[in-house]
């Protein structure tokens, strides 16, 4: 790889190392101790996981109206300081509930404008042969932040829970600094780039397909990304030493996420990758409900935390392959719906705890909802409708 594509892959990496797998990632590791330390509700904790939701909604909002030009490297740069800010004002109690409130709103804004600004540099400053990857290595941050994030799990026993929240401050603070870096070798390509107006971008059903599968993964992930933990301590009533086994299971699987996902597009073309990671996926999510053996709920944890990044990675990189230069609305696009469904099913599955509904039952619900979504895609990609061209 050249220089200015080995920057441009630690960039992206960095960006979603900090913006999914630490902003996002990182509360559902600590919740438990935290929740614990600082004598949260359960219900207070879950309207926590709502505000990064709806902050992650408004950033994904915010990054569709910027215009693709410089001025996106001021706004990484100030997303990810924000981002930093967040986490060091959460490793803190006794402050009034509004203000962890406002500071879980910020982070999921921070997010949502990393990862809709940062693939957008990368798609403009590197050269179209190159693109597949820089995304693989770049989208394989979100692993290696959650990943980070369940490091120091086994030591909380042993460490307060003010200092994980103040490690992780210090991971962004690095990150931060590696970012603003980088940012400034690519400033001056993105002010000689031609903004072309993407107005009259054609878009078909295949586009739309792909998007109603993606936000169904967006709701089909949130029993495992906020409740996963619980599950494990109150339902399955397992010991510390098994859930952060658990927890480190899905983190592993998720540094591994976007590599799976890379090989499968390098082996079967784009869209029937797509097509197996869905369907895993739902598997993945339908075995957290057999709990006759352990294999099984470790087997859930490794995957679901792998096929995350994998169908986001995948996803991203597929419209930028299908759609180039309007790559950033319709990932904006995407990223929006995402975001907006992860905030309504996040609100709905709440509310579903609240009346009753069992953690199987909820379970079962997202991967019925995977799967409509994968039926439609695999209806609407079948090669009597279209003629696609998988090479990657």
């Amino acid at each position: 790889m050249s220089s200015n594509n080995i920057k441009l892959s630690l960039f992206l990496c960095l960006s979603m190392c900090l913006g999914i797998g630490i902003l996002r990632f990182s509360y559902t590791a600590l919740l438990p101790g935290t929740r614990e330390a600082f004598g949260w509700s359960v219900g207070f904790a879950s309207i926590l996981g709502s505000a990064n939701l709806l902050g992650y909604l408004i950033g994904a909002f915010a990054a569709m109206r910027l215009p693709p030009n410089k001025s996106m490297t001021l706004y990484i740069q100030i997303a990810a300081i924000a981002g930093m800010f967040s986490l060091m004002c959460c490793a803190f109690a006794s402050f009034p509930q509004v203000w962890y409130i406002v500071w879980r709103v910020i982070s999921g804004i921070s997010g949502g404008l990393l990862m809709i600004l940062s693939p957008s540099v990368v798609a403009q400053c590197c050269e179209i042969q190159d693109r597949f990857k820089i995304n693989f290595i770049g989208f394989s941050g979100i692993g290696i932040g959650v990943l980070l994030a369940t490091l120091f799990l086994p030591y909380l026993d042993q460490i307060s829970i003010q200092t994980a929240w103040l490690i992780l401050c210090g991971f962004a603070l690095i990150i931060c600094v590696g970012l603003s870096l980088l940012l400034q070798q690519f400033k001056h390509h993105l002010s000689a780039q031609t903004v072309q107006t993407q107005s009259k971008t054609p878009l078909n059903t295949l586009f739309y397909s792909l998007l109603i599968v993606y936000a169904c993964s967006a709701f089909a992930y949130i029993p495992h990304s906020l409740f996963w933990i619980d599950y494990l301590s109150h339902e399955l009533g397992l010991n510390l030493f098994w859930i952060n086994f658990n927890w480190i299971l899905y983190g592993l699987g998720s540094a591994l996420g976007a590599f799976a996902a890379y090989s499968l597009a390098r082996k079967f073309g784009n869209f029937t990758a797509l097509k197996i990671l869905y369907s895993l996926y739902i598997l993945a999510i339908f075995i957290a409900t057999l709990n006759t053996s352990p294999l099984l709920t470790f087997a859930s944890s490794f995957f679901t935390g792998m096929l995350n990044p994998a169908v986001v990675f995948l996803t991203s990189y597929t419209i930028l392959q299908l759609y180039g230069l309007a790559y950033k609305k319709l990932w904006s696009i995407a990223t929006l719906s995402f975001a907006s469904v992860q905030l309504i099913g996040g609100l709905s599955f709440s509310v579903l705890q609240h009346f009753g509904v069992t953690y199987h039952q909820q379970f079962i619900l997202a991967a019925v909802v995977l799967l409509l979504g994968t039926l439609q895609l695999a209806w609407n990609t079948r090669p009597a409708k279209f003629k696609i061209s998988e090479q990657t």
